[in-house]
């Protein structure tokens, strides 16, 4: 990725219904000591209005140990379906995956939290992926083109509990990030798809020689 970079996500519900539809630009790439650190924006249609509490920046990191992403589509679709209209703020999730992962590989656990405003009420959602283990490698095609991903795949519950959650899987591809996700219930019926649709990419344009932590 580099600052041309543009990349959509688009979200199915439990009954494969599109719920969401998200495009984010890459506004600013920074070089760090051991690796790049990127800024990505949400872009929103010119109809949806951007109240304060909206957030519309994220971030990814990859160095030559680990690759972190955090962006709003590392929650699951299901919670875009129950809380649609609401706002977002997924300033605490993020996702750390090993640069070089090897199969068979025991990644930590992760725990994030959501913010999701019902005015004039927060509620506060915790996330957990626990037992998290780097399953197989696999080519997978997707609207935005075909990866070689490596493929992880976690237990998954909510605080406060939520049925959709169960299992998750998710499809990872060196220097693009996440790829594909999709959650299962306890049951095995899937819950919701996370899924890379489109993805541009132009010249790299780094903002700052070396950014010192």
């Amino acid at each position: 990725m580099n600052k041309s970079t543009s990349i959509v996500f688009t979200s199915y519900g439990t009954a494969n219904n599109l719920i969401a539809i998200t495009e984010y630009e890459v506004s600013s790439v920074f070089a760090t000591q051991d690796g790049t650190r990127l800024i990505l924006k949400a872009i929103f249609p010119e109809e949806d209005s951007i109240s304060d509490t909206k957030q519309t920046y994220y971030e990814m990191e990859c160095n030559s140990s680990v690759i972190r992403i955090n962006h709003k589509n590392v929650i699951p679709a299901f919670i875009f379906e129950e809380y649609s209209n609401m706002e977002f703020n997924a300033s605490e999730s993020s996702i750390s995956i090993p640069a070089n992962p090897e199969m068979g590989q025991k990644l930590d656990d992760i725990s994030f939290s959501v913010e999701i405003l019902v005015a004039p009420i927060t509620h506060k959602l915790s996330y957990f992926l626990t037992d998290r283990v780097v399953k197989s490698q696999e080519t997978i095609n997707t609207p935005a083109g075909t990866f070689e991903c490596f493929v992880v795949e976690a237990d998954s519950s909510m605080k406060p509990k939520n049925k959709n959650t169960g299992k998750v899987k998710q499809w990872f591809a060196p220097q693009i990030g996440l790829v594909k996700q999709i959650d299962y219930n306890a049951w095995g019926k899937v819950t919701s798809v996370n899924l890379l649709t489109d993805l541009k990419t132009g010249s790299i344009q780094n903002d700052s020689k070396v950014e010192r932590e």
